[in-house]
């Protein structure tokens, strides 16, 4: 197990590629709400990416939300949230919410680093994803106000070539041409696809999955989905 998150944080620590691993599972448009917003006053907010081994092979989990009446009903994202007065750092609001809403423990995971920003136009938030490792395999507590379903996802499927397709809606009024992960009947998209894809472009090449992502893959040449 040591050595095995030696290799994974080896290659997760190599620079980062940003904006263009992000960009190829961005959306065609990535603006489909009706109030514009000025990025300069973005609220700042962070996920959690928590590596994990259940079994023979290493995951992440993503939540889906309940349906409400708001910008991300019933999406599919990495635990998180926005930041609030006493969080002393984007790690801090990260695990704290993680906490909140799947009852990770902090004190079981070692961080390893931080990926790109991403602003998310909708909603007016910075993301800043907060990657982590932990030895032991995590008992998820899901709050049922915040949290429908823990989707346990194994990195081997997600860098799959097989696992992107992508889909074209009418969103709004607007024809969004996108990408996404498919895993099981889940639907991977947006800002989360995009985080996910920086990512994986990290660990592409790390030997301990035989799997790569095929970065050919984009909302142009990816199988549609209908």
């Amino acid at each position: 197990m040591k050595k095995e998150i030696e290799i994974l944080t080896q290659a997760l620590t190599r620079p980062l590629p940003g904006v263009d691993a992000q960009r190829r599972m961005s959306p065609s448009v990535r603006f489909t709400g009706s109030k514009r917003y000025n990025e300069a006053d973005a609220r700042m907010s962070s996920v959690l990416i928590l590596l994990y081994k259940k079994g023979l092979e290493w995951h992440v989990p993503l939540i889906q939300r309940p349906k409400y009446d708001g910008a991300h009903s019933g999406q599919i994202s990495f635990p998180g949230g926005k930041y609030e007065e006493g969080d002393v750092s984007h790690l801090d609001t990260a695990l704290r919410e993680a906490y909140e809403e799947i009852g990770i423990d902090r004190h079981e995971l070692s961080f390893v680093r931080q990926l790109s920003s991403l602003y998310i136009p909708n909603s007016n938030f910075i993301v800043y994803p907060q990657v982590c490792i932990t030895e032991s395999e995590p008992v998820f507590v899901p709050d049922c106000r915040e949290v429908e379903t823990i989707i346990e996802v194994p990195v081997r499927q997600l860098l799959s070539p097989a696992t992107i397709h992508r889909f074209v809606r009418n969103i709004n009024g607007v024809v969004v041409d996108a990408p996404f992960y498919k895993v099981d009947n889940h639907i991977i998209w947006g800002a989360t696809a995009m985080i996910t894809s920086e990512f994986l472009s990290l660990l592409e090449s790390c030997t301990l999955f035989s799997n790569r992502l095929e970065h050919s893959c984009n909302a142009y040449n990816a199988p549609e989905c209908h």
